[in-house]
């Protein structure tokens, strides 16, 4: 059927080309050769199509194209789909032209091609499935006509097109690049003319492609860049055809801009250049983002000062400029003077607006050439430069310290604050800059020691005498790491009761090497460090477990601690007490009394009333350590909410001599009375101290005369064996009064002296106030005995014995005196232990004296 179809419709064909034949004197089977023929040599990949739609030719190009013999083309009807059952279009041109049923669209135009005999022309991405490749083919069909008119045929050629379309794809792409890429891009002839840019040139530069076009890359130019950089430019450029790097420019709005530029020379195969191509991406974002972290790894983020990275590259060349001018620079450290308190009180927002305003001050008070930083907290380095004297310097440290001392205003507050620097000058002090920092900053800690609000230059002695004391700190913090401290209990007592009342905690080091080291060799190097803090809270810690133990054993003992000033002053004081009490809940708060120092609590008043009272409601008590030593005034005292107030030792240890520290102590004892408050005496070491404290209404007492500090182990021994002293028993009598207490001293005055003589002697020294001290006790003697105690003893048989003894005593102290002045040696030890006795009998009979008043008095009642 194939076959005969096939004859059928060449017959036909050849009647279409009969008439052009008879042009040529062929007959028709001639004709009908030469068509089968002309079609088989044909290079045109052709094909024909009879009436019916089936392939009647398919020549050998076709085959060749498509790779599809005409044995599988031939007779079919259904020819596109027969020889192209894979047939599709391409993905790049469904998404570019979106011809997804385009092939059902050849169908339809074929049928309207045999309706109305118009040609057609049809391309495509198809796929040849004998040989798995794609083509982009281009179809055009035409109609043969028979003499009537009428379309028997149809003849189609293809047309391989894959390689311009390709090339147009291609050209595509790269003008979507060109049009829609980040980068600005320029395109210019060999003379830099501007063939073309793109949208992102128009969006960063402000010139429309309409002004750039025929225009140089100069109407670019910044004026940044001097003529060498373009030199160099164009030198790359012709060398390796390409110059990469980073360049200003300038905006139709005039703006500069900084940008990444690459230009790239195009060259043809002989090597000339036919284009120039420049990319470039403005980089003003990442400047600038580079400019901030730049600004944040420099300076103060509070402040804006220059930080301590930044004053670091400024001191390294602040001493070349000083060693390369034969200049001074000076290296100067600043430390704000109680800026804690500030933070405190008022919030660290103020704080830091301090801390804004200050730098602010430091910042105008200096020249243009020097440096103010802050390297952190209220710390502030100052660079002096090109300084020609010393004197220079000072000038402007004086400015500087007024220009600080000024008042804050923030708000509706007024803060006054002061600052302490440390100086030190290069070359004087020729080392690298991380040691003038130290220096400085050792200086500025000798400034704070020697009262603030000063400046202080840089001593190697005093730096060698920090470093020693940086030392020992270290070797502090070990000791109590590794548990070579120890508390030790002072008791105190009511001595006219005879009863202890509680135990002073007294911190003692047991040191491996130098043994028992008492407070004062190490207490006050920790003082205002924070090591005074753990230290301080390992003492609440032993003193609540020693309150624990002995209420346990049936002593309840109030333990008084002492806090340091800085260690009272932290913010979270009351926070850890209260969590280190927590922790010991089985000693009991109220037994635990807190002593602060009056000078420290008259710092801050308000401050420490709060801290008192919260500790309080926890059931801790208070006593004002020292009283007498600060301001004592009642407005003060009326303030601290402490319930015991302590009389300082030194008022104590003169009272029997020094009538203003008697004064002191009576004004004292008075204000714990008026105000409701116990009071208690340290420093007691003789009966006749203890007896006119008694005198006065002071009846607690605590020193050395009635107890040594002890370890806890040794307390309960010595509690059981206390007694009080026989004079106090005595002397408890409520009737006895002022004119009384002459005859408590003379005990003391007569023991005073003949101790006085005695020594001078035994040690071989002079005794140059030994006749004063003798005309001092004779004549409150004197004075005595022939006034109010001829009128109140008189009647006693020890009163005439008591007048012998004491001018015995005088005349015997007089001629060894004298003896030991003339340097006579002989006998002379023998006189002092005759001395020794009178004295002893005397205090015999001033016992009996006194006993022999009291039951006088006792008698009278």
């Amino acid at each position: 059927m194939v076959k005969a179809a096939t004859t059928l419709t060449l017959t036909a064909c050849h009647a279409a080309l009969e008439k052009r034949l008879e042009i040529m004197g062929g007959s028709i089977m001639d004709g009908q050769i030469f068509a089968a023929e002309l079609l088989e040599q044909l290079v045109v990949p052709t094909f024909v199509l009879d009436a019916t739609g089936r392939v009647i030719v398919w020549n050998r190009a076709c085959e060749n194209l498509t790779g599809m013999p005409a044995s599988r083309v031939l007779g079919s009807q259904d020819h596109w789909r027969a020889f192209y059952p894979e047939c599709r279009p391409c993905l790049a041109d469904l998404v570019l032209h979106n011809r997804l049923d385009e092939i059902d669209h050849f169908y339809t135009e074929y049928d309207q091609l045999l309706r109305t005999g118009c040609e057609i022309h049809a391309e495509n991405w198809c796929v040849m499935p004998l040989q798995g490749t794609e083509r982009y083919l281009a179809i055009d069909a035409g109609p043969v006509r028979d003499s009537s008119g009428r379309i028997i045929a149809v003849v189609e050629t293809l047309r391989d097109r894959t390689s311009h379309k390709l090339a147009e794809l291609r050209l595509r792409q790269m003008a979507s690049v060109f049009e829609h890429s980040q980068e600005g891009i320029m395109i210019t002839d060999p003379a830099t003319r501007i063939l073309d840019v793109n949208a992102s040139f128009v969006r960063v530069t402000g010139y429309s492609r309409e002004e750039a076009l025929g225009r140089t890359p100069t109407l670019l130019k910044s004026g940044l860049q001097d003529a060498a950089f373009y030199r160099a430019l164009w030198r790359d450029l012709n060398e390796t055809g390409r110059w990469h790097g980073e360049i200003w420019n300038r905006k139709k709005s005039g703006e500069l801009y900084p940008e990444i530029l690459h230009i790239n020379a195009v060259q043809d195969p002989s090597g000339r250049v036919t284009h120039y191509i420049g990319m470039f991406i403005d980089i003003t974002d990442l400047k600038n983002s580079q400019s901030r972290l730049e600004n944040l790894a420099h300076y103060d983020v509070l402040t804006g000062l220059p930080n301590r990275l930044l004053l670091g590259y400024r001191l390294r060349q602040a001493l070349d400029d000083a060693q390369r001018h034969e200049r001074l620079a000076a290296v100067c450290f600043l430390d704000l003077d109680n800026f804690k308190l500030v933070n405190d009180h008022h919030g660290h927002e103020t704080g830091d607006r301090l801390l804004i305003d200050i730098g602010r001050r430091l910042r105008d008070t200096l020249r243009s050439n020097d440096t103010v930083a802050r390297l952190g907290g209220d710390e502030f380095v100052i660079l002096l430069n090109d300084l020609r004297n010393q004197e220079e310097l000072d000038n402007v440290l004086v400015r500087l310290l007024d220009g600080v001392a000024h008042p804050v205003r923030i708000d509706a507050l007024q803060i006054v604050i002061t600052v302490s620097v440390g100086v030190t000058i290069y070359p004087l002090d020729d080392h690298d800059p991380d040691t003038l920092l130290r220096h400085a900053d050792q200086a500025m800690y000798q400034a704070k020691q020697m009262g603030r609000n000063r400046y202080q230059l840089f001593d190697p002695e005093a730096a060698n005498a920090m470093q020693s004391r940086h030392r020992e700190l270290e070797r502090i913090r070990q000791a109590l790491q590794h548990g070579e401290f120890q508390l030790y209990y002072q008791p105190k007592v009511d001595m006219r009761l005879g009863q202890v009342v509680g135990m002073e905690a007294l911190i003692r080091w047991r040191h491996p090497e130098r043994g028992l080291v008492p407070p004062l060799q190490f207490l006050p190097l920790i003082e205002a460090s924070p090591l005074i803090v753990e230290v301080g809270e390992w003492v609440l810690h032993e003193a609540l477990g020693q309150i624990r133990q002995w209420c346990a054993e049936g002593r309840p003992l109030t333990i008084s601690v002492n806090i340091a000033a800085h260690h009272f002053q932290q913010r979270d004081f009351v926070l850890r007490l209260q969590t280190i009490l927590a922790e010991h809940p089985e000693a009991t708060p109220r037994l635990l009394e807190l002593e602060i120092l009056e000078s420290a609590a008259l710092e801050d008043i308000q401050s420490v009333r709060g801290i008192m009272t919260a500790c309080q409601a926890m059931g801790v008590r208070f006593a004002l350590d020292d009283f007498g030593t600060g301001y004592s005034s009642l407005s003060y005292l009326k303030q601290l909410p402490a319930e015991t107030l302590k009389i300082d030792q030194s008022f104590v240890r003169n009272m029997l001599e020094d009538s203003e520290d008697l004064a002191i102590i009576e004004g004292v004892i008075g204000l714990a009375k008026v105000f409701r408050k116990e009071v208690i005496a340290e420093g007691v070491e003789t009966p006749e101290q203890g007896l006119l404290l008694m005198r006065f209404g002071c009846d607690h007492a605590q020193g050395y005369g009635i107890g040594r500090p002890m370890p806890a182990e040794q307390i309960p021994a010595w509690m059981d064996e206390f007694a009080t002293n026989w004079q106090w028993n005595l002397w408890t009598d409520q009737h006895l009064n002022a004119l009384d207490v002459p005859l408590l001293l003379i005990q003391y005055d007569h023991i005073k002296w003949v101790r006085h003589i005695v020594h001078a002697v035994e040690a071989g020294e002079r005794l140059p106030h030994a006749e004063s001290l003798a005309d001092s006790t004779c004549r409150r003697f004197d004075t005595w005995y022939s006034g109010e105690g001829r009128t109140h003893y008189g009647q006693l048989p020890a009163y005439t014995e008591l007048g012998d003894l004491h001018h015995e005593i005088r005349r015997l102290g007089h001629r060894i005196i004298e003896r030991h002045g003339r340097g006579e040696t002989e006998g002379l030890r023998a006189e002092c232990d005759a001395l020794f006795a009178l004295k002893t009998r005397l205090l015999q009979q001033l016992m009996l004296l006194q006993q022999g008043r009291a039951d006088q008095t006792a008698g009278e009642t």
